[in-house]
């Protein structure tokens, strides 16, 4: 059964897992009479239906059945992004919190570590970072002085980049995009343009998995000319920065934002800031890296999207990822690389690599798209094998 297919009052019922009633309806600021009347078949307001669909921490479409959940949503993991919401929109409000905010670098630090939960798939311990982070950051921000205010903004801005990254991979698409924007406010007012601009990088990406491809085009493009570096400049950071820009537009432009032409003429781009770079090298070491490894990774989910089966096959016979990619982009990568061998009708090499993905990267493969994907177009693969991919990457095996 489709999840359209089921009522309102029941895709509330489920979503709500663990919670009570009444602990829905304290969190979003309801009427506990709101809760029992829609899962008894009632309805509710606009305004109730969009607290609810927050305080679950997933989308109104989720509750109005017009997109499916995140299969892959675990207690835990509901729970912590329930609070990533309240704190992203109280730190961005400037709700005071009850706390003691740790010095500048000792937040950056906390920064890190979140980062590296995000990359390696930790997503329930980034939740429980990113909840205690953000008041921290906020709280800082609001006491400092003149002389650390720029600082103090970085700070909160990066948090709120991780934060709409999260969210991002919870499928939560909305909490997304306002973590984003409320980072970019930070930004603009802190005259700080480069984070402005890898912010609105961070964006675009959102906007690609939200299937809203010529948007990200447009952002993409508008933001790299923006910044576009000289050709004498070799800031590391604006390079990255304008790497992901020219990329994101050239990944955009290969799923329907724009032309072949256009993704190949960016992607060329890409390929030369990577290698005015030369390794990977993320901003602030912050978020995504960029180098001629991630362009090399990129260049093949363009082929994958353009059908492009003989380029991404040469791709897959140069390019050799290492330990400064993050384990999420490399398992990204590992996909594309499944694809091609479905595209070549190379099953049980679509298998072993998926099944490679999912051992590599446990907590990040059940949250992707492309496993189901990849499973439902295995033919000539054992039904038991099947299934234990598919009970891995928390994929049903009824995509077939």
């Amino acid at each position: 059964m489709q999840w359209s297919e089921y009522t309102t009052a029941e895709r509330l019922k489920t979503l709500r897992s663990g919670m009570t009633q009444e602990g829905l309806a304290e969190a979003a600021d309801v009427s506990v009479g709101v809760v029992r009347k829609l899962e008894q078949g009632g309805t509710a307001s606009l305004p109730s239906l969009l607290s609810i669909a927050s305080a679950l921490g997933t989308d109104i479409a989720v509750l109005l059945g017009q997109q499916a959940p995140r299969r892959s949503m675990d207690r835990d993991e509901r729970a912590a992004l329930r609070t990533l919401s309240a704190a992203a929109h109280d730190a961005a409000i400037g709700i005071p919190a009850d706390t003691e905010p740790g010095t500048i670098d000792e937040l950056r630090a906390v920064v890190q570590q979140a980062d590296a939960a995000y990359w390696e798939g930790r997503y329930t311990e980034l939740g429980a970072l990113l909840g205690a982070l953000l008041p921290e950051a906020r709280a800082r921000y609001d006491a400092a002085g003149s002389g650390d205010k720029e600082a103090a903004a970085g700070v909160l801005a990066d948090v709120f980049q991780t934060a709409g990254m999260a969210a991002n991979v919870w499928g939560s698409r909305d909490l997304a995009y306002a973590a984003l924007t409320y980072g970019r406010q930070i930004a603009v007012q802190a005259g700080d343009d480069l984070r402005d601009a890898h912010l609105a990088a961070t964006t675009a990406w959102v906007n690609l998995r939200d299937g809203r491809t010529s948007q990200s085009y447009a952002l993409a493009v508008a933001q790299a000319e923006r910044i576009e570096p000289k050709m004498s400049e070799h800031d590391p950071d604006r390079l990255s920065v304008y790497g992901q820009l020219v990329t994101n537009a050239a990944v955009a432009a290969s799923r329907g934002g724009a032309d072949p032409d256009t993704a190949h003429e960016y992607l060329s781009q890409a390929h030369a800031v990577g290698a005015r770079l030369g390794t990977e090298h993320a901003r602030g070491r912050h978020a995504q890296p960029y180098g001629p490894l991630y362009a090399a990774t990129q260049a093949m989910s363009i082929a994958v999207a353009l059908g492009d089966t003989g380029g991404a096959l040469r791709l897959m016979d140069t390019v050799r990822l290492d330990d400064t990619v993050p384990l999420a982009t490399r398992a990204r990568y590992g996909l594309d690389v499944a694809l091609t061998h479905v595209e070549s009708r190379r099953w049980e090499q679509a298998a072993s690599t998926l099944e490679a993905v999912c051992t590599m990267a446990p907590g990040w493969v059940r949250h992707q798209m492309l496993p189901g994907v990849i499973i439902s177009r295995l033919t000539g693969v054992s039904v038991g094998r099947l299934r234990s991919l598919a009970n891995a990457a928390g994929v049903s095996l009824g995509v077939r």
